[in-house]
C-alpha cells in the first residue's frame, strides 16, 4: 500500500513537471518543473523505500515466529522422549549383529554402518541387550 502510494506520488510529480505545471507564461521551464520533480520525486521515492523496508521487516518477522515455534516443537518433543542428550531418542537403539546398544555406547560410537530399531524390533529379531551400556528392555519400554 505505501510502495503504491510512492509510485503514484512519483507519477503525480512526473506528469506536472512534464505538463503545465512545469511551464511559464507557456514556456517549459526548469525552474517551474523542479519543484514538481523534487516533491513528488523525493517524497515518493521515500514512500518506495520506506514500504518495502516495511515489507523486508514484516518478512523477517514471520520468519523468526515460524523458527521459534519449530523451535518449541523441538523442545517439547525432546522433553516428552526423556532425554538429557538432544542427540538420542528414548525407546530407539542402535542395532548390532547379534545384540542391541543405547546410542551413546561406545561399541558403537562413530560407526556408520549400523541400524536402529524399537526395543520391540530388537525382540522380534531376537537382538540381546548390551552388556557395556545396558539399554532399556523391550519389558521395561512397554510398560
Amino acid at each position: 500500500m505505501v510502495v503504491t502510494a510512492g509510485l503514484i506520488i512519483i507519477g503525480i510529480g512526473w506528469n506536472g513537471a512534464a505538463g503545465a505545471g512545469g511551464q511559464i507564461n507557456g514556456q517549459t521551464d526548469l525552474r517551474a518543473q523542479l519543484p514538481w520533480l523534487l516533491s513528488g520525486g523525493i517524497l515518493g521515492l521515500g514512500l518506495v523505500v520506506f514500504g518495502a523496508a516495511l515489507v523486508i521487516v514484516h518478512n523477517a518477522r514471520l520468519d523468526r515466529a515460524r523458527l521459534e515455534s519449530k523451535l518449541d516443537e523441538l523442545v517439547d518433543v525432546l522433553a516428552k522422549a526423556g532425554t538429557d542428550t538432544p542427540t538420542s531418542v528414548a525407546g530407539i537403539f542402535v542395532s548390532g549383529g547379534s545384540s542391541f546398544h543405547r546410542q551413546e555406547c561406545r561399541l558403537v560410537a562413530g560407526r556408520t554402518d549400523v541400524g536402529y530399531v524399537t526395543a520391540a524390533e530388537a525382540t522380534d529379531r531376537g537382538l540381546t541387550a548390551c552388556r557395556i551400556c545396558h539399554p532399556e528392555t523391550a519389558d521395561t519400554i512397554t510398560r
